[in-house]
């Protein structure tokens, strides 16, 4: 078996839903817990790895992406965990593509990357603000997470 970075994202993936799960169990009054900056908290920091999700597989299908909303309460988040789903899915199946340069269009610059940097970004991003948003919930006293229950050593297990 070829190793690929399709293993990376089914973890993120599977780590996205367990977590927006758990979370979607708080009270809706969790959604508004901040670590350090009141301008980004849980519902901004979720709604940000969605859409962050579907723009990179937009990026990559050289589609153009929308703008996600931030949920309002946990039955919102329970919706915006399957649109993140989904989002996710799309990113697993462009690692099927040739590893090629590709233009990218950010806030009006040109940038090229490779195909694989952008999925390596997918996941960097989408680990680096799980975290944020929990460390956001566990500084308001909301224990519901424990990260390293969702690394990817858990994920292989959840697998067999």
């Amino acid at each position: 078996m070829t190793i690929s970075l399709e293993r990376a994202l089914l973890h993120m993936s599977w780590a996205n839903q367990e977590i927006y799960k758990l979370i979607a169990d708080l009270p809706d009054e969790a959604l508004d817990a901040f670590a350090t900056d009141s301008e980004f908290p849980v519902r901004e920091i979720l709604r940000h790895i969605a859409n962050s999700s579907g723009g990179y597989a937009s990026r990559l299908e050289g589609e153009q992406y929308g703008v996600l909303e931030q949920p309002k309460n946990m039955a919102e988040l329970r919706e915006l965990a399957k649109t993140l789903f989904v989002n996710d899915a799309r990113l697993i199946k462009l690692v099927e593509q040739d590893d090629e340069t590709i233009a990218v269009v950010r806030e009006g610059q040109t940038f090229h990357w490779l195909r694989s940097t952008i999925i390596t970004q997918a996941v960097h991003h989408a680990t680096e603000h799980r975290a944020q948003a929990v460390s956001a919930l566990e500084v308001r006293g909301y224990k519901a997470v424990n990260l390293d229950d969702f690394d990817v050593w858990a994920y292989e297990i959840s697998q067999r």
